[in-house]
């Protein structure tokens, strides 16, 4: 008997579609035949019009010619991608075999994965997804384009990345050991990605602490304190200080 044939997406860092092990996205016409592909594989939960699909894939200047196109890209592209389809006519809809994978939605659930087991405090099961979610939402959304209807993935999956760097830096700290490096370095690059938000800071000063270096905790909380004053206007808020306040009277062994 057969393996059933699945299908992988990769929306995030360069686009892909490949079915059965092969590489069928360089037979896509051109780079709309592409860009139509990853727009229903982003969308592939529901069905989209054609008329949402042009307005997307196409630009004022060659949208009278675009309805014809259309018909003529999803043709080619249901050639290439069997036993994927594209279902509809009117509407048209995505559809994978059983197994498929896309990775946009494996770093989304993930990262609910992580948060689920961080609100938990189950660490070792936060640890591995926040960690999957990283690594995916890093690479970016679709990064060779630049098309208007990116922008608003590209911002879900920065928020994604953000959020999982910060799961995986509480499951690193609370796991110990060898992951507390880890934890620094999440937490060093929320800092460098976020410079005005407070989580990167109250975790890297939670890292240093574990590690006893009290005095550089509280010196990334004056580098906190700087910085939301200077770009803000306002002190940090109320968990950084009483962090802050925690480390100042901890004993001196911490």
């Amino acid at each position: 008997m057969s393996e059933p044939e699945h299908a992988r997406v990769q929306l995030c860092g360069r686009f892909a579609f490949v079915v059965a092990d092969q590489t069928v996205h360089p037979q896509l016409p051109g780079r709309r035949g592409r860009l139509l592909l990853a727009y229903l594989a982003t969308h592939r939960e529901r069905p989209v019009s054609r008329t949402q699909l042009i307005d997307a894939l196409w630009d004022d200047s060659t949208a009278t010619s675009a309805p014809a196109t259309l018909s003529v890209l999803l043709s080619k592209a249901r050639a290439v991608i069997t036993p994927a389809r594209i279902a509809g006519r009117n509407t048209l809809q995505l559809i994978l075999p059983a197994g498929s994978i896309i990775d946009l939605e494996v770093a989304t659930s993930a990262l609910h994965q992580a948060q689920s087991a961080t609100a938990l405090q189950e660490w070792r099961r936060a640890w591995p997804a926040a960690l999957t979610a990283m690594m995916v939402a890093r690479r970016g959304f679709l990064t060779e384009y630049d098309d208007a209807w990116t922008e608003p993935w590209r911002a879900h999956l920065d928020l994604v990345y953000e959020q999982a760097l910060t799961c995986y830096a509480e499951a690193c700290l609370n796991v110990g050991g060898t992951e507390v490096p880890g934890a620094e370095r999440a937490a060093r690059r929320l800092i460098e990605r976020s410079p005005v938000s407070e989580t990167g800071y109250r975790l890297l000063m939670e890292v240093l602490a574990a590690r006893g270096d009290t005095a550089a905790a509280l010196a990334v909380y004056e580098d906190l304190r700087r910085t939301v004053r200077d770009e803000l206007g306002v002190d940090p808020g109320p968990a950084a200080r009483q962090l802050h306040n925690r480390l100042l009277h901890a004993p001196t062994d911490i």
